[in-house]
């Protein structure tokens, strides 16, 4: 009776420690992942300031140059 029991409690502790194992790599890929997507999406918000900077530089200079046109 007590090989059964035990046999059974080393089965329970051995199954927690499958899926504790799988969990964490899980959640280890599922970290690697979310850090490529957030470094995709702060390239595209840094090229999208960029762009917007750069476009209100061109209306700023090429008003400062209508400005002294007009002086």
């Amino acid at each position: 009776m007590t090989v059964t029991v035990y046999f059974r409690q080393m089965t329970q502790y051995m199954g927690l420690a499958i899926c504790t194992l799988i969990v964490r790599t899980a959640l280890w890929v599922l970290g690697i992942l979310w850090g490529i997507v957030r470094e995709i999406i702060n390239g595209v918000f840094r090229v999208a300031i960029g762009i917007i900077v750069a476009i209100l530089s061109t209306i700023a200079f090429f008003g400062f140059i209508l400005w002294l046109f007009t002086l």
